[in-house]
Formats: C-alpha cells, sequence, structure tokens
C-alpha cells in the first residue's frame, strides 16, 4: 500500500495559495508550539476543497463532504480516522475556509512523529505541508530513517552542515 496523499481535482486551484490557518485543526495547538510542518494531506487523512462531493471511499478512513456555502460549487472534502474528523472539526475546517485561511494539521496529529519521544521527524514523508506563504508541496517517500526533531532523543539527526 503506496503511503502518499491522494489528488483531489482542486487541489492545484481553489485552495493552492490560502495562508495557513492559526493552529492545528486537531489539537488547537500553534505550530510553534508543535515543531515539524503543517499537513494538509496524506494517504489515510487530510482535508481539500474540490468541485467534487465525495462519499466514503473506505469505512476505517472515511470521506466527508460538506458545501463550503451557498453561493458556490465547491465542498470541503476530509477523509481520516472518524473519531478524528467529527461534526465539529469539519465545521472548524469549514469556517478556516470561509475566512480564507487553509486549515492543517501538526505532524503529530499526523501521525509523522517519532516513535520513542513523539516529537515530529525531520521529514515528514508522504505528506503534503503548507507553506506560510500558502503554498504546498509533497514530501516523497525515500528508504531512510527520516529522523528525529528533538536534540535530546536518540533517533535524532543532526542536520548536515551542507542543507539550507
Amino acid at each position: 500500500m503506496r503511503d502518499e496523499a491522494s489528488k483531489h481535482p482542486a487541489q492545484d486551484s481553489e485552495d493552492k495559495k490560502l495562508p495557513p490557518s492559526e493552529k492545528c485543526i486537531f489539537c488547537n495547538k500553534k505550530i510553534s508550539e508543535v515543531g515539524g510542518a503543517r499537513i494538509i494531506a496524506q494517504k489515510l487523512r487530510g482535508i481539500v476543497l474540490s468541485v467534487k462531493y465525495e462519499g466514503i471511499v473506505d469505512k476505517d478512513y472515511p470521506h466527508q463532504s460538506v458545501k463550503l456555502d451557498d453561493k458556490s460549487d465547491l465542498y470541503v472534502v476530509t477523509w481520516g480516522e472518524k473519531e478524528k474528523w467529527t461534526k465539529s472539526t469539519i465545521e472548524k475546517a469549514r469556517n478556516e475556509f470561509l475566512r480564507g485561511l487553509r486549515p492543517w494539521f501538526c505532524q503529530v496529529c499526523g501521525d509523522r512523529k517519532c516513535s520513542k519521544c513523539g516529537f515530529p521527524f525531520k521529514y515528514p514523508m508522504g505528506s503534503d505541508i503548507l507553506y506560510d506563504n500558502g503554498c504546498s508541496s509533497h514530501v516523497t517517500i525515500f528508504p531512510f530513517d527520516p529522523g528525529c526533531s528533538n536534540p535530546n532523543c536518540e533517533k535524532y539527526k543532526k542536520r548536515n552542515e551542507n542543507q539550507q
């Protein structure tokens, strides 16, 4: 099973340049509190604006769609664990989109964290990440240990001097 983020028709147009909302949609923490990167999509969980309504695809990680508003043909589409994507969380995400902000979730909530200490990986493989300017990119899966971001963890990897 591939562990890459799903692509949706509107992902490259409608929600491409929205700046990130202030806090993680699930744990309500700022990225500065958690560390790591903001995630918007993975194979098992995500949130996008779409012109296409999506119903349940996987019973364990269902897709849910709610109309953004009465004026557009856009849907807020979420997928992932039922206990994470509650009606109130989906409504919160819808409101963030209506405010012109891009909802996201942290690496801890997106399960891109160290198995030893729980801090975010240095490299959140298989995730579409959101930058401060509203742009996003996909972090490819490579066959290496992504390393922990916690300098006190045994899995911590010091950043190479040549990397930016």
